[in-house]
């Protein structure tokens, strides 16, 4: 695979909509890559109803299986690898396209489904509730098939809103204590998560975004525990060092312009941060 100094972004396309749902039907030999490694400036879900295949989210390699979900967020980088009959649909949108609320019953989609620190990419749907999620599916696309009145994307916006809602408790099943999504404390989480995303190459301290969220660090961290059992520094480091993973993977950067791209003004704690986390050198990491 060559490298460039940074990776593609895949722009959501359809003449500039924030929304884009159609479905797919791929045939390709098992041998072949078709995709390459890229980035999207959206959020998308990919929707398996039969077929098989492998993907990649971040470099980690994934089996397609049938009646799953599987979560791509903003930022992350994504490979299609193989596709054999693949049959399902694609569903891209920006944080715009949505309604300006908290769901009360799973918090911020963002947190809950599209996270790039805590994310589980993988959503299995449960036999009993195929028809309900295929029933949704259905409606989204014929909306979004239909003219594109202000009326009509105000419908796909609620729509949308509905299967987040229904995803994001799919997802409460498979990941391991969200707790009350509309306590403070969720909602402080939410918070820093966003913090987080919005300024990881900014600062890496604690105390910088406990000061942001009005808190300690140690309230901070208590609330990292709390929600994903790893403290607020383990996070900034793991957002850092996942970062870190795609550009040493992805680019031909080198390791003193990748630390600084990162923020650290000195390459060798950049490295150290990155062998504690990963066992590995920068160096060696990229050479693999």
């Amino acid at each position: 695979m060559t490298k460039s100094p940074s990776l593609p972004t895949q722009p959501l396309a359809e003449t500039e909509r924030d929304f884009l749902i159609r479905p797919f039907l791929i045939e390709t030999d098992p041998q072949e890559t078709h995709e390459q490694p890229h980035r999207h400036n959206f959020q998308e879900i990919l929707w398996v109803r039969s077929g098989q295949g492998k993907h990649a989210i971040d470099g980690q390699e994934l089996t397609i299986q049938p009646n799953t979900f599987y979560l791509i967020a903003k930022g992350q980088v994504h490979q299609l690898i193989t596709g054999i009959d693949l049959d399902g649909l694609v569903i891209r949108f920006t944080d715009a396209f949505l309604p300006n609320f908290l769901s009360q019953e799973v918090g911020h989609y963002q947190t809950v489904l599209f996270n790039n620190v805590t994310i589980n990419h993988t959503l299995p749907v449960p036999p009993d509730a195929l028809a309900n999620f295929e029933a949704l599916l259905g409606l989204l696309l014929t909306e979004f098939n239909t003219a594109n009145g202000r009326s009509n994307r105000e419908v796909l916006r609620h729509l949308l809103t509905v299967l987040l809602v229904k995803l994001g408790k799919v997802q409460k099943e498979v990941v391991r204590g969200w707790g009350t999504a509309v306590s403070p404390d969720a909602q402080l989480f939410h918070q820093f998560t966003l913090l987080l995303e919005e300024k990881y190459s900014q600062t890496h301290a604690v105390a910088d975004y406990a000061r942001m969220l009005n808190i300690t660090p140690r309230q901070l961290s208590d609330i990292s525990r709390q929600f994903v059992g790893r403290t607020a520094k383990h996070l900034i480091e793991e957002r850092l060092v996942l970062e870190a993973r795609r550009l040493l993977t992805f680019t031909n950067l080198s390791i003193k312009e990748i630390a600084h791209k990162l923020g650290y003004k000195d390459p060798s704690h950049f490295s150290k941060i990155f062998k504690k986390n990963t066992q590995t050198s920068p160096q060696s990491y990229k050479s693999s």
